[in-house]
């Protein structure tokens, strides 16, 4: 009996070493996955920016990202995508309309004014001007948390990237009256993002070729 009881003991004990070998190894590939993501996120910000970043810029837009990606489960490189859609990666952009008019989108995710000063007090940002906006630490800031929340409110990638596109009140009507979705710049986010996800991360050492062809969609 005594026996039995010793052999129960020791079997315990490596259950429980193995729960945590096996919760060890989940940690660590999670932080693999997270140390990956950085890089890639740091490499596509070089790529899209082609050097109108500075270092401390990129890395502190890197950082943003990465913690968004990871609080809310999110593809870094889909944020991205909506980046090199909006402005080809210039903090500096201003949007226009088809009339050559100024249409008041500003920065890396072509955010307005308007739209910013709305949601800067969720983050404790002051936003007062159009140079406060083109800051690309807040510009990615408040363009990713829209693009979160709308999301958020219609649960899906695809119908959030349109109302990002149109406006959500536009896509609201369009769904309420039975009309398609025009899905022309969701499908130019998309093929953005499958070729970021083509780049090279491996060689971090190595400067990336910039190739203007898939930007111009």
């Amino acid at each position: 009996m005594s026996y039995w009881f010793a052999r129960q003991a020791e079997i315990k004990v490596l259950v429980e070493r193995e729960a945590a070998l096996r919760a060890d190894i989940e940690q660590l590939s999670a932080w693999g996955k997270w140390t990956v993501d950085y890089v890639k996120i740091s490499r596509a910000l070089d790529y899209l920016s082609k050097g109108r970043l500075s270092e401390e810029q990129r890395e502190m837009l890197t950082e943003q990202i990465w913690q968004i990606s990871r609080s809310y489960a999110t593809d870094p490189l889909l944020i991205l995508a909506v980046v090199a859609q909006e402005s080809r990666g210039n903090p500096n952009a201003r949007g226009r309309k088809q009339s050559g008019a100024y249409s008041g989108a500003l920065g890396l995710m072509q955010i307005k004014l308007e739209t910013a000063k709305k949601m800067s007090a969720h983050f404790g940002l002051q936003i007062e001007t159009e140079e406060d906006l083109l800051k690309p630490e807040i510009n990615v800031t408040v363009g990713t948390a829209y693009l979160i929340r709308l999301i958020s409110k219609y649960g899906n990638w695809k119908d959030a990237l349109i109302a990002y596109n149109l406006g959500h009140s536009a896509v609201d009507r369009m769904l309420q009256s039975g009309k398609p979705l025009p899905t022309k710049y969701y499908e130019h986010v998309i093929s953005k993002y499958r070729k970021l996800t083509e780049l090279d991360f491996k060689t971090s050492d190595q400067q990336p070729v910039y190739d203007d062809k898939w930007q111009m969609e």
